[in-house]
């Protein structure tokens, strides 16, 4: 299953998995964020884009062992990548809607740990 096919599949897996979830505190940790229907519509435009096929080596969706090592840095110096852009992704990652909080939840699903 490849590129809109594989998207969809896997918002409604998690449409489906975030329905019942509560909405997160800013002075949380990514590991403790919860992730919202809302922003996980922001995510499907944005992050999506290149972290469901690993598009110019952006690390992939639920690869933790990737997303372990990015996180060990510390969450400001995660934040302010995806705040300022490394690499090949742009500043903002695509979202510009999207508020500290959205970005927060957003890392902790694609590290795996969206509860």
């Amino acid at each position: 299953m490849h590129g809109p096919a594989k998207i969809i599949l896997l918002l409604l897996i998690l449409l489906t998995a975030t329905a019942c979830s509560t909405s997160q505190n800013s002075d949380q940790a990514f590991t403790n964020t919860s992730i919202e229907q809302s922003v996980m519509a922001k995510w499907s435009r944005s992050c999506a884009l290149c972290h469901v096929d690993g598009v110019a080596y952006a690390p992939l969706v639920g690869d933790t062992a990737e997303w372990q090592r990015r996180l060990a840095k510390g969450e400001q110096a995660v934040l302010r990548n995806v705040l300022e852009g490394v690499n090949s992704m742009p500043p903002l990652g695509y979202c510009m809607a999207c508020e500290i909080d959205d970005f927060r939840a957003m890392i902790a699903f694609m590290a795996g740990d969206s509860r």
